[in-house]
């Protein structure tokens, strides 16, 4: 599932049905601003503003400490590599530092950590394959749980959704299976095969592995 075709950012609506999943109310009654306090995003192909660090992950909310900046590059695992700018944390973004795919989506990461909104949506966050965004992907939720928080991870990357309390297997636009990983596993369907292929050989056991 593409962004353009999720409808939780509004990006498109459903054509039939309904997404009540944010409190009960039908997403298309709520206008943007109330959607966006409430649902962040770390897309696959992330665009920061030509602007410092700092305001990029503030970009959510302005009224944050430069102390709050930090803790949430921190929780990204990008403050090393911020401190290591020109001017660090005011650092203008591709006029004095450029930054790598993976570097810009855990920019978007520590942005979306410190909206510190209910639902989370990380659509393919480690797509550019950098071990830093993965790590930091993963223990996203575990830095987060408590309250009444949700994080959607869309991913091809099955070891991303390792640690999910439930996976959906979607194939042409359907739902096929749903369930805990450990479950899908055990059935030995589709989930269980697409594991499979991405493992490699001589790797641990799935048990193992979850």
């Amino acid at each position: 599932m593409s962004p353009a075709r999720c409808p939780l950012p509004r990006f498109v609506d459903p054509t039939a049905g309904s997404v009540r999943r944010l409190g009960g109310v039908d997403l298309r009654e709520l206008a943007g601003r109330e959607l966006y306090r409430k649902v962040s995003f770390v897309f696959q192909d992330v665009r920061l503003l030509h602007a410092s660090v700092a305001d990029n992950i503030a970009l959510a909310a302005p009224s944050a400490t430069a102390q709050d900046v930090e803790r949430a590059a921190r929780l990204a695992n990008i403050h090393d590599r911020v401190i290591g700018l020109p001017h660090g944390y005011g650092t203008v973004i591709g006029e004095e530092a450029r930054l790598s795919g993976g570097e810009a989506q855990r920019v978007a990461l520590a942005r979306a950590l410190l909206a510190d909104t209910p639902v989370l949506v990380l659509d393919e966050a480690t797509s550019f394959a950098d071990p830093l965004t993965e790590q930091a992907v993963r223990r996203a939720p575990d830095t987060l749980r408590g309250g009444d928080r949700t994080f959607l991870v869309i991913a091809h990357r099955l070891e991303t959704v390792a640690g999910a309390d439930a996976v959906a297997v979607l194939e042409d636009g359907v739902i096929t299976e749903y369930g805990a990983p450990g479950e899908l596993l055990a059935k030995g369907e589709r989930f269980a095969a697409l594991w499979r292929t991405r493992q490699p050989a001589g790797s641990a056991g799935e048990g193992e592995r979850l």
